[in-house]
């Protein structure tokens, strides 16, 4: 099995969840191993989320927190990747639908050769590997010799293990209900 670049794109649901305690440590987790990347559309995009669909303004010092752990990349710096990535990700066979809405996030993964850390399914067939948070942090506990049950309960803590959210601890290393590309 692949494991993930040294360098991760994260998605703005990424750090949502994160904002919302459904991951709590993952991000400082990766951060430790991986040079992590986004957007400022991505920061924007998690903070227009939390302010008019969840309603939780509260969470933007979380995520200025999380922010902080990562390189912020302007999608203007793009421009020389952003329209193969539309056509790519217009394309791309989780979406069919056309949306070259996260062409950006795709852009960056391209221009600094990195995997896409995200719960969307979009980036599939896109040919850059994408990866759902329990199977990164599933991998990289393998890679580390390190046994990934534990690390999935320490990074997602007991409690969102015992509501369901573990689920996919119980599945083999790569597998995903999200169709990730490790």
């Amino acid at each position: 099995m692949k494991a993930p670049t040294s360098a991760l794109v994260v998605d703005a649901a990424i750090l949502i969840a994160a904002a919302r305690g459904r991951s709590p440590g993952a991000i400082l987790a990766a951060a430790r191993e991986a040079a992590l990347v986004t957007t400022d559309r991505v920061v924007a995009e998690a903070r227009r989320r939390i302010d008019f669909g969840l309603k939780r303004p509260e969470l933007h010092a979380i995520v200025d927190g999380l922010v902080a752990e990562m390189t912020i990349v302007p999608v203007a710096a793009l421009s020389a990747f952003l329209p193969q990535a539309e056509i790519t990700l217009g394309d791309a066979v989780a979406s069919r639908n056309g949306s070259i809405s996260d062409a950006h996030v795709l852009a960056l993964a391209w221009s600094v050769d990195a995997d896409v850390w995200t719960t969307d399914r979009d980036f599939a067939g896109t040919g850059v590997p994408n990866w759902s948070t329990p199977n990164l942090i599933r991998i990289r506990a393998l890679a580390r010799g390190g046994p990934a049950r534990r690390q999935l309960r320490v990074c997602f803590g007991a409690k969102s293990q015992s509501a369901g959210h573990g689920r996919t601890a119980e599945r083999g290393p790569g597998a995903s209900a999200q169709g990730d590309n490790p």
